[in-house]
């Protein structure tokens, strides 16, 4: 999970959202059962307006598992980190510092879960080497065992609500590495998917 840095927030997000927010809020309050539908702004759906930001933020790669390219792979590229079916975060759906730019399959993995320990990949303090780190041989990710009980923590719940260890995800590292090495040094990382990865690899 590679470290972001967040953009200014998008103009439309800036006008609309805290009205956007009490608008769901008091949807999800009066009917549970609603289903999230991106509010319309001048003919096009909220998310279309806020999601070359996003991309920007990592660069075209999904914010958690660094998976790249997106597009193709996935039809709804916007994670809400705090679930916007909890009713704790319903005033944080349309929140720009909720939203991250991410794939379908961390999507699936994670759903509506939420832990407090889970890892915000633009947080200031937040360092890939902090929490984690990698099996060059497997393509398996996991906690830093030299951190601290509490970062070992948070990274054991970030790999297992993003499903960030699983075999296929190891196998793709690894198969990335080996394209990455045949390739040389001299291509931008950012053109190649799990950067950090291949970057300590």
């Amino acid at each position: 999970m590679r470290k972001q840095q967040r953009p200014p927030i998008p103009a439309v997000l800036e006008e609309h959202s805290e009205k956007w927010n009490k608008q769901w809020k008091q949807r999800k309050q009066e009917n549970p059962s609603a289903t999230f539908q991106w509010y319309q702004h001048q003919g096009r759906a909220a998310r279309d307006w806020i999601l070359a930001d996003l991309r920007e933020m990592t660069q075209g790669h999904c914010a958690f598992c660094d998976g790249f390219p997106l597009e193709n792979t996935s039809g709804e590229p916007v994670e809400h980190f705090r679930p916007k079916s909890d009713e704790r975060f319903f005033h944080l759906a349309y929140s720009w510092e909720n939203l991250f730019y991410c794939c379908e399959a961390c999507q699936k993995c994670k759903r509506e879960q939420w832990d407090d320990d889970l890892l915000k990949p633009d947080a200031v303090d937040y360092e890939f080497e902090t929490y984690f780190q990698f099996d060059f041989t497997t393509g398996a990710i996991e906690p830093n065992r030299f951190s601290t009980p509490d970062a070992q923590r948070r990274a054991s719940v970030t790999i297992a609500m993003y499903g960030l260890d699983s075999e296929v995800r190891q196998r793709h590292r690894r198969l990335e590495l080996r394209k990455w090495q045949k390739c040389g040094t001299d291509e931008d990382l950012n053109d190649f998917a799990y950067r950090d990865f291949l970057h300590a690899g």
